[in-house]
């Protein structure tokens, strides 16, 4: 059992020592991931060695840039249905979203992935790193696309009417029934004050991203957990 406290990592309840942190650093930690990517990935193990740096400081967006740090991804099918890939992946680096960047560059990003799954990044959604803009105009169209602005509250272009018409009306307004059923309500409240704005439901595939961590390992010790339900071939 791994956990984090305070800045802290916890193996099995016991505090890692200095020495694990640089066998960390050091890249000698084992660390297996498993993805489910689109299309059909290579048969072959694939290297991806690109370096990866920030788009989007403020969203903490990556990319494939030149400047960036090194990492290595070491991918490897297990199977695929033809439209869908799941995929073995053993990083070398941890950098942020290191599998999602590298997967996004070999052409077959995750599945469920609203940052890098997206023709935002160009027609072939961030293959090669070839964008198709400037990197300055991915930076502002991903910025454009994931912020926070997207998802707040907008007037309710039904609620003036409402009140004017509730204005103009003169019928006796009588206390509500007690006892009524939520369908039995009425679908507007003159008085509710979120009834002036539409809020924004996020859409249910936002909740889901198609990548686990399977196992952690060292000479010390060995972590893993079980597939997820979508990585079983059925």
């Amino acid at each position: 059992k791994i956990a984090c406290k305070m800045g802290r990592i916890y193996v099995n309840g016991e505090q890692m020592t200095d020495t694990d942190y640089t066998t960390l650093k050091q890249g000698e930690w084992s660390k297996e991931y498993i993805c489910k990517v689109d299309g059909v990935f290579p048969d072959e193990e694939q290297i991806c060695d690109q370096p990866i740096g920030p788009l989007v400081i403020s969203m903490g967006i990556q990319c494939v840039r030149p400047d960036g740090k090194e990492a290595k991804s070491r991918f490897k099918k297990l199977w695929s249905d033809g439209t869908h890939s799941v995929v073995q992946v053993h990083i070398e680096t941890g950098r942020t979203h290191q599998i999602r960047v590298h997967s996004q560059f070999l052409g077959h990003p995750i599945v469920g992935d609203q940052l890098y799954n997206s023709t935002i990044w160009g027609s072939t959604k961030g293959k090669n790193a070839e964008y198709q803009k400037s990197f300055e105009e991915l930076c502002e169209d991903v910025r454009n696309t994931h912020k926070s602005e997207n998802w707040h509250e907008k007037p309710n272009p039904d609620f003036e009417q409402r009140m004017e018409h509730l204005a103009a009306d003169s019928t006796e307004i009588t206390p509500e029934t007690p006892g009524l059923t939520v369908d039995q309500r009425p679908e507007f409240d003159e008085i509710c004050q979120k009834c002036n704005v539409e809020s924004k439901k996020v859409p249910d595939n936002h909740y889901q991203l198609f990548l686990h961590c399977l196992k952690y390992e060292t000479p010390k010790w060995c972590f893993k957990t079980e597939l997820p339900e979508w990585a079983v071939q059925k």
